[in-house]
């Protein structure tokens, strides 16, 4: 029997606190009360939905930027490797010419060195015009090597 009571005792309470407000009315101070409190979160709420737009606008803009910078960076490890890859290729270019100029130069040493080293044809009693009888009395195989100039 008192477990019968205690739970009617609790359940009149619990019913009570309920139905309060409803028995009661409403106090015009908790109205206000509520109603504060409900502007100010929904203040907080609005406040809370603008920072969060303007961190979303902000690191988009950042990404952009990033973005951006490696794009500028690319552009230009692409024009500066162009620039000196054009400028190994002068430079290539100006050594093979180089180059190719010494070696005509060396083939034209080498022919006058033959040429001024080549002996002189001893005088020969029967030469002819055809092997190049020199004005000295000299003679040349083909006409090489002695010439009046």
């Amino acid at each position: 029997m008192r477990f019968l009571i205690a739970f009617v005792a609790v359940l009149g309470y619990a019913s009570a606190g309920l139905i309060a407000p409803l028995v009661y009315g409403a106090n015009a101070g908790d109205v206000q009360a509520a109603a504060i409190d409900a502007t100010v979160a929904a203040q907080d709420t609005a406040r809370a939905i603008g920072e969060g737009q303007a961190r979303a606008a902000e690191a988009v803009i950042q990404h952009n930027t990033e973005a951006v910078r490696q794009v500028a960076e690319t552009n230009r490890d692409l024009h500066q490797n162009a620039y000196w890859g054009s400028v190994a290729a002068s430079q290539n270019l100006v050594a093979a010419a180089q180059s190719q100029a010494a070696a005509i130069d060396g083939v034209a040493a080498a022919a006058r060195a033959a040429h001024l080293a080549a002996p002189i044809a001893p005088l020969a009693p029967l030469a002819y015009a055809g092997y190049g009888y020199g004005a000295h009395g000299l003679v040349a195989p083909y006409g090489l090597g002695l010439h009046a100039w």
